[in-house]
């Protein structure tokens, strides 16, 4: 048993994580699962921590990959609705 994820970079490169869940024979397949799954975790946040680490160091890859931040219009101006009398 294996449990694989996927990640597509801003430069479209995929990059493979994988864990193994083999289980011995006398173990509990369920528990292998489990403690894949541990493992997955762990490697996945070492994969995302160093990524946030290079980009707080500025090792941006290009300019061109960074997120859009463009501001939204501006929205109309509104005015105070009058109340009519009965």
């Amino acid at each position: 048993m294996e449990l694989s994820g996927e990640y597509v970079g801003g430069d479209g490169e995929p990059q493979r994580l994988q864990v193994s869940c083999e289980a011995s024979s006398d173990a509990d397949p369920l528990q292998s699962l489990s403690a894949g799954v541990v493992r997955m975790k762990e490697l996945v946040a070492e994969f995302f921590g160093t990524l946030v680490e290079q980009d707080a160091q500025g090792v941006a890859e290009d300019p061109e990959d960074a997120l859009d931040v463009s501001v939204p219009p501006q929205l109309p101006e509104t005015r105070p609705v009058k109340k009519l009398q009965s």
